[in-house]
This record gives structure tokens, C-alpha cells and sequence, in this order.
């Protein structure tokens, strides 16, 4: 792992290559319930970063991360589908652009809007909705794959 700059990377391709039914979960190890999440359809991605309500109060992004969440470009948490997480989504398919913008969209949240010190404390769970919910690997996120 390089740093968030090479996480952000490898993500932008992962999720570039994620076929249809592929869900992917990135979250801090152990039990604090800091995450992002994606989901690709056959017509976009969807993307969530975890909010306030499902952490407890010393994990919260507070005030000043929810407002770094926002300006990095997630949608805020409302009554819809994504329930209380932040939200994003990217038609499929989408530039090389649009999904490096997503990877640093994610790393913001993390890193500075929930305050998760680095990429080496994330691991990643991945599975093949389509496929018998087949687990996935996903090298170029530089993560440990955990089941």
C-alpha cells in the first residue's frame, strides 16, 4: 500500500472493472463501523460512505467532517433508499474520470471527514450478487480481502 494516493488509484480501476451483481464493501478493521460501499447495476454505480447514525459518537464525522463529506461531492443522508449514508452515483458506464473522482470522493470521507488515519487499517469484502454471491478479488486496491 502507497499511501491514500495509490489507494485512490487502485480504486478508481477496481471499480472501473466491477461487473454487474459486484458488491464491494471497504471498511476500517475492526468492529467501528466506518465504511464506504459500492454496488454496480446495469446502469450505474451506486456508492455510499457511512453517516453519523449508524456510528458512535467518538467515530461521528461531527460538524466538520459532514461539511468536508459534502464539499468532497456526496449527497447528504435523507429518507431514500440509501437510508442514512451519504450517496453517490455514477451512471454505467463512466469515464476513467468520473471514477477517479468517485476514489477521491471516497478517500475524503474517509480520511477526512471520518478521520480514518490510513489506507494499511481499511480491508475489503467483495462478492458476485449474480454469481452464487462468489466472493471477488480485487488486487488493485492494495487491501486485505477479508470473508
Amino acid at each position: 500500500m502507497t499511501g491514500w494516493d495509490g489507494f485512490s488509484e487502485g480504486l478508481a480501476e477496481q471499480l472501473a472493472s466491477l461487473a454487474a451483481g459486484s458488491v464491494l464493501i471497504i471498511r476500517e478493521s475492526g468492529q467501528t463501523g466506518r465504511y464506504a460501499q459500492f454496488l454496480q447495476t446495469d446502469e450505474r454505480v451506486e456508492a455510499e460512505l457511512v453517516g453519523d447514525h449508524h456510528l458512535d459518537p467518538a467515530l461521528r464525522a461531527g460538524e466538520a467532517g459532514c461539511r468536508l463529506i459534502a464539499e468532497a461531492g456526496w449527497r447528504p443522508p435523507e429518507d431514500t433508499v440509501y437510508g442514512h449514508n451519504w450517496w453517490s452515483e455514477l451512471p454505467w458506464p463512466s469515464s476513467s474520470v468520473a471514477y477517479r473522482a468517485l476514489a477521491g470522493m471516497t478517500v475524503t470521507g474517509l480520511r477526512d471527514g471520518l478521520r480514518i488515519t490510513g489506507p494499511q487499517v481499511l480491508v475489503y469484502e467483495a462478492w458476485d450478487g449474480r454469481r452464487g454471491n462468489r466472493p471477488l478479488t480485487l488486487p488493485l486496491l492494495g487491501l486485505t480481502a477479508q470473508s
